[in-house]
This record gives C-alpha cells, sequence and structure tokens, in this order.
C-alpha cells in the first residue's frame, strides 16, 4: 500500500514538473510572437525625393538643376514620379518641373514632343520608377532634344510677338520667324498638380495650326495642363513661286469686288 501511493505522488510530481515546463515553453512562444509580431506585418519604409522646380532659362541644358534636398515617405503601394514641361520660345525656355511620391499610375518612362520647331517647341517628360529614390535624375542633358538649327532661315513676312513667362509677358518683342511656320501663337496655360500652380503665358512662331501647343495632351504626370488661347492666331499668307507674298484670301476677294464696281 505505502509503494503504491508513492508511485502515486511521484506520479503526480513528474506530471506537475511536466505542465510547468509545458506553461513555460507556452509563454515564451507567445512571447517570440508579440517580439516578432510587428516585424513579419511591417513593410520596409519607401521613400521618394521630393520638390518642385519653376523657372524661365536660357541655356536649359546646361543650366536646369533637377536635384532636391527633400525626402518623403510615401503609403504602402505608390511609385516615385519625376515629371517635367518645357516650352521654349524665341531665346527663353519655361520649365516647370516636380518630384514626389504617387499612389495611381504604373512603372513607366513617357517623353512627348508636343509641338516640334521650327518655332515654338514644347517638350514632356515623366518617369514612374518602384525602387526608393529613384526619381533621382538631376539635368537635362537626355532629355532636351533642340532640334532646331542655330542658322535657320527667316521669313520676310511673318513676325510674331515672342516671349514665355511665368505669370504674363509684358513688351513681347516682334521677331522674324523662321521658314516653315504658319502663325503667330498666342496662348495661356494653367498648370496645376504635383505641387504646383501655375500660369504660363507663350507667345511667338509655330508650325502647329490652331490652340494646340499640347497636341491635344493635357497630361504630364500628376501635372494637368489647360491651354486657353483668348486672341485668333494669325496665319501667315500663303505664297508664289517666286517668295511674293499673297493676301490672304478673304482681304483678295474684298479688293477684286471694288475693282469690279469702279469698272
Amino acid at each position: 500500500m505505502a509503494l503504491v501511493s508513492l508511485a502515486a505522488l511521484l506520479s503526480r510530481a513528474a506530471l506537475k514538473d511536466a505542465m510547468g515546463t509545458r506553461h513555460v515553453q507556452s509563454l515564451l512562444f507567445l512571447l517570440l510572437l508579440l517580439v516578432g509580431a510587428p516585424s513579419l506585418a511591417s513593410e520596409p519604409d519607401f521613400y521618394c525625393h521630393k520638390g518642385i522646380s519653376m523657372s524661365v532659362v536660357k541655356d536649359p541644358k546646361r543650366t536646369f538643376n533637377w536635384t532636391t534636398d527633400k525626402v518623403e515617405t510615401c503609403d504602402s503601394g505608390s511609385f516615385c514620379q519625376e515629371s517635367l514641361l518645357m516650352i521654349k520660345s524665341g531665346a527663353n525656355t519655361a520649365i516647370l518641373a516636380t518630384k514626389g511620391c504617387i499612389s495611381e499610375g504604373t512603372q513607366a518612362i513617357t517623353y512627348i514632343q508636343h509641338s516640334p520647331p521650327p518655332g515654338i517647341i514644347t517638350v514632356s517628360y515623366s518617369s514612374y520608377c518602384e525602387e526608393s529614390l529613384c526619381n533621382n535624375k538631376e539635368n537635362l542633358l537626355q532629355l532636351w532634344r533642340e532640334e532646331e538649327p542655330q542658322a535657320a532661315s527667316m521669313s520676310a513676312h511673318l513676325y510674331c510677338p515672342t516671349c514665355v513667362a511665368l505669370g504674363a509677358c509684358s513688351n513681347a518683342p516682334s521677331l522674324p520667324c523662321p521658314n516653315d511656320t504658319v502663325q503667330c501663337y498666342q496662348g495661356r496655360l494653367q498648370i496645376t498638380g504635383g505641387g504646383i500652380n501655375s500660369l504660363l503665358e507663350v507667345k511667338g512662331c509655330t508650325s502647329v495650326i490652331g490652340c494646340r501647343l499640347m497636341s491635344g495632351i493635357f497630361t504630364v504626370g500628376p501635372i494637368w495642363v489647360e491651354e486657353v488661347c483668348p486672341y485668333r492666331s494669325v496665319l501667315q499668307p500663303r505664297k508664289i513661286e517666286n517668295r511674293a507674298a499673297w493676301l490672304p484670301v478673304y482681304i483678295w476677294r474684298l479688293e477684286l469686288a471694288l475693282l469690279l464696281l469702279l469698272q
């Protein structure tokens, strides 16, 4: 009887020790889960360079600096973006540029020449990338492809007010237009998005007909462009082979009618 009681006591003690060991192991497991949970649940932070730039310069390829010291933390699933719009009229080029996080879109690089030379040149660029701080372009060496020759032959018949300015142009000089331009452009661009909210006025010779400096494409990354032309563009008169200028058709018809009346 005594042996049975002793065996029972030993069994209970062993069971209690085993239960104690399991309890300690369970507590350690729960502690490890609690400590490791944040690192398992959270994703690494995603950063993008952030900044805006608005300027009018004479030599954008060499003078424009697109670097920024600011960095922002992006939401999960975001991209880094860098986007800019460049418009050249005469000797000056307006540049509006932005960098930062963007939550919508797809990874892509887009380069568009909206209005080609001769005359006013309009170019846009945007890049969406998905690595931290990948929006790190520093200048325009690979973007500004100025195709208009330096010694372009000028028309003797078409002169246009020529300027580009943030806000409004003042005292725009009337300059001769390159050959193959067809009209004087006068328009205003309201530019918003990506931290930018600015009005840009553009005047000059162009090879594009109508109020279509942006060629119907009004988004540049997060930037939205609204183009308004308050004045009717002046079309270049037609020419005959010996380069003599023809009067516009409606004026020619009016003079012909007057001659018939006088006969």
